[in-house]
């Protein structure tokens, strides 16, 4: 079967690619198995020497990578290398940097003193074989975290790429290749959900999943037959909270690029608005203000600001949303429809263009303020106390990520304490996701596990115990139970947990009498 890669900009077929059968998914994933027994031996040194070439040829290639985002998935050439290649190549840093402390076994010394004479550790050991199934609106990033995190804990991996970016996902493969690393450890796998469905039924141990929370559902059942591990980012309704004591310049213009950055694409955008009801007003005249100046085209132009919508599903999704609203007496402050913005030649563009909306009058009984919009909509909506907005944003079904804005220390503690979420910001939006040493995932219907920091690394390894006892004659916990060894048990509880410490040396004699003395009717 033939994929078409479409830029979105312009419609144009980039290529026609082949994609994977569905029955050769399964033989794909046995060959990952078989390979998996040599790579899972080698040393995290061998492979940090195979990670550290790989981000070298990215950077290497970083202007040619760059170019392809833009073409296939549309982004603005800027936000091609701000939040795709230069996080990208962090998130390489942090793991050539930490890994090897990262996965370093650990001594762990018991609390009891029963114990003491043991010898104990944690292993990090790697799973088997990892599927990474990523979405389309950041096409580098959002694979390679998992990917990365995967291959140095020692597990080889199957990719699978959104069909609408398949050609970056190729890419990716290509440079891990390139990089050397052996036949089998890296694979991927191009296709439609058939054969991603393939995948998750096929001899992997784990799968990372980034995309829909409907399709997440599905993926965590079929997981949930083996059973496997499942780590899922889904989606967000992110909420950004703007109280009256801000800087209303500085906190418009976050709005605008947090809702904005991406065409709106982006997995921790600001979704809703939520402002005091004091600055409502012309916090509203400064974001339309600065909305109507974006600039919009195709993104291989340096000075576009927002390019198309991905894909005719999505523009779909967003245009259902906006009418859905109106009709139900949401206002459009501006934007809100397609549009076809002519190029630098003055040709009309007729790819998937939608422009920036700003919203009010919204309610809870619209669909964009309940789904998540994956597009250029921002809805504002007016609070009045810090325990309302509190409760509002803490209403979505979601807990991806949110921000806060204040400059009240105290306040800002309160609030992000209180707001239930994966991640929260003060003064700031969306850029944590670009920090390799922040720990990036949700709560509630945004999904489970983590990746980015030492907690993506450890998403992808066995925690295993090993205790190790060459010195202890025998042990008092074993059958041979009487009266005698009832009171030595007692006198241990007592010793080590009583909250008197009259009670704690009572116990001392009879229990230092009676731990070392052998029973001889031990079984």
């Amino acid at each position: 079967m033939k994929l078409r890669s479409v830029n979105p900009a312009t419609l144009e077929v980039i290529s026609e690619l082949e994609t994977t059968p569905v029955d050769e998914v399964f033989e794909i994933s046995k060959k990952a198995q078989e390979a998996f027994k040599k790579w899972s031996s080698t040393t995290i040194d061998d492979r940090l020497k195979l990670l550290k070439k790989a981000k070298e040829i990215l950077y290497e290639t970083k202007d040619e990578v760059a170019k392809l985002i833009t073409l296939e998935n549309g982004k603005p050439i800027l936000e091609s290398y701000s939040m795709e290649i230069f996080p990208t190549l962090d998130l390489f840093d942090f793991h050539i940097k930490n890994a090897k402390k990262v996965l370093k076994p650990r001594k762990v010394r018991s609390q009891i003193p029963l114990f003491w004479l043991k010898r104990n550790y944690i292993h990090f050991e790697p799973l088997g074989v990892v599927a990474v199934i990523s979405p389309w609106n950041y096409p580098l990033l959002l694979p390679i975290a998992p990917i990365i995190s995967a291959l140095v804990a020692g597990n080889c991996v199957i990719f699978k790429p959104s069909e609408y970016t398949s050609l970056i996902g190729l890419k990716i493969y290509e440079i891990f290749k390139e990089a050397g690393f052996p036949e089998n450890v890296f694979n991927i796998v191009i296709g439609f959900g058939d054969v991603g469905e393939a995948l998750v039924n096929s001899e992997v141990d784990k799968i990372s999943f980034t995309g829909s929370t409907k399709t997440g559902r599905i993926i965590m059942q079929n997981a949930s037959k083996k059973p496997i591990p499942v780590t899922l980012e889904l989606g967000g309704k992110d909420p950004m909270i703007v109280f009256d004591d801000v800087d209303i310049d500085l906190a418009s213009s976050a709005a605008v690029w947090g809702a904005f950055a991406n065409a709106g694409q982006t997995c921790v955008s600001v979704e809703i608005c939520y402002v005091h009801e004091k600055i409502f007003e012309p916090f509203i005249e400064k974001v339309v203000e600065k909305t109507k100046k974006l600039k919009i085209g195709n993104g291989l132009d340096p000075d576009v600001e927002i390019g198309p919508i991905n894909n005719e599903k999505q523009l779909k999704i967003i245009e259902n949303q906006i009418q859905d609203a109106i009709s139900k007496g949401a206002k459009v402050l501006t934007g809100g429809k397609r549009i076809f913005p002519k190029d630098k030649e003055g040709n009309e563009l007729r790819g998937y263009f939608f422009e920036p909306a700003v919203i009010t009058d919204v309610n809870n009984s619209m669909l964009l303020m309940k789904e998540e919009t994956f597009g250029p909509i921002l809805p504002i909506v007016r609070f009045k106390s810090e325990e309302e907005v509190i409760e509002m944003a803490n209403s979505s079904e979601y807990g991806l990520s949110a921000s806060v804005w204040t400059r009240d220390k105290k306040r800002a503690q309160r609030v992000v304490e209180k707001i239930k979420s994966g991640s929260v910001l003060v003064n700031e939006c969306v850029v944590h996701y670009g920090d390799a040493k922040a720990p990036c995932g949700g709560v509630k219907s945004s999904g489970f596990g983590r990746v980015h920091s030492e907690l993506g690394i450890y998403d992808m390894v066995n925690v295993k115990f090993e205790s190790f006892d060459f010195i202890s004659p025998y042990r008092l916990w074993w059958f041979g139970y009487d009266a005698k060894l009832l009171e030595t048990i007692k006198n241990a509880i007592n010793f080590l947990y009583s909250p008197s410490f009259v009670q704690r040396l009572k116990s001392a004699p009879s229990l230092a009498i009676n731990l070392f003395r052998k029973n001889e009717s031990k079984v």
